[in-house]
């Protein structure tokens, strides 16, 4: 799990597709990453800074049927992809000017 709060990098473009899925580009575009519906989830939730343990809680609640470890390591999971590709970062990581 990280540790912290975590928010959407500053400059992103949020377009969903018909799926669920969602293309996310930084700046005018020139750099774009589809996310699917699950990711895309994360990316609303990011509308305020949450942790991972909180995201991780609101899938547990939302989807009270499916095992609570295995929610929690997907979210983890798509966490650490979305902080790789730099669309989400920790509070108070500056922005990077890609």
């Amino acid at each position: 799990m990280t540790a912290g709060l975590l928010k959407l990098r500053e400059g992103l473009t949020i377009q969903p597709l018909p799926e669920g899925d969602a293309v996310v580009a930084v700046g005018e575009g020139a750099t774009a990453v589809i996310v699917n519906a699950t990711a895309h989830a994360i990316l609303d939730l990011l509308d305020e800074e949450r942790s991972e343990d909180q995201i991780a809680e609101l899938f547990c609640q939302s989807f009270p049927d499916q095992d609570p470890a295995t929610l929690r390591r997907d979210v983890a999971a798509l966490v650490a992809e979305l902080l790789r590709a730099g669309i989400v970062e920790p509070c108070g990581a500056a922005s990077s000017t890609a």
